[in-house]
């Protein structure tokens, strides 16, 4: 793992601890924490294509509790998704780590972005839950977004929920204030 120095170690209960103290750290300087990289990012050699494959209970026990504990107790005002793939999906277009376990089971309301240059298309991303694409509009433009919308493809409502999302970090983090 060639981003080893940014990582908090391998097990995952110490893991959380030490995620929690350091987003709340941050946070209370006024700075969105982003926990990155959500999730099994295990490999820096061929990092957009390695494919994970990892069965529920081992995300559940060894992957995703540090995570959970950031997002759960530390309040992350943001979660950065992965280069990778696990289980055949990049995490941009993970409708099941995305959506059913970070914004559903653990009720994370803020933003899940793309790692620089981790965004590989357009529907799958935006029905897998991913809100901010980074750093550009590659994929997320308003020409393809609004294309698909009106070809039926997109329902407008996860656009909004996108927007939301964008908005409330910025809200509750006091980034539109003056």
């Amino acid at each position: 793992n060639g981003r080893n120095f940014e990582y908090f170690g391998e097990d995952p209960y110490l893991a959380g601890r030490f995620a929690t103290a350091y987003v709340q750290g941050i946070q209370a300087q006024g700075v969105v924490a982003t926990v990155k990289h959500f999730v099994a990012n295990n490999s820096e050699y061929d990092r957009n294509e390695i494919d994970a494959r990892i069965d529920e209970r081992t995300l559940r026990e060894i992957y995703l509790p540090a995570f959970e504990a950031a997002v759960k107790q530390g309040k992350a005002g943001a979660v950065m998704d992965a280069y990778n793939l696990v289980n055949g999906e990049h995490m941009t277009e993970s409708r099941h780590l995305n959506l059913d376990v970070l914004k559903h089971d653990w009720g994370f309301p803020y933003l899940i972005m793309s790692d620089w240059g981790a965004t590989h298309s357009v529907l799958p991303a935006a029905l897998g839950g991913l809100d901010l694409e980074m750093p550009s509009g590659q994929y997320f433009s308003q020409e393809k977004l609004a294309q698909l919308i009106s070809g039926g493809e997109l329902p407008a409502a996860e656009i909004d929920d996108k927007i939301r999302r964008i908005l409330r970090t910025e809200i509750h983090f006091g980034l539109l204030s003056s």
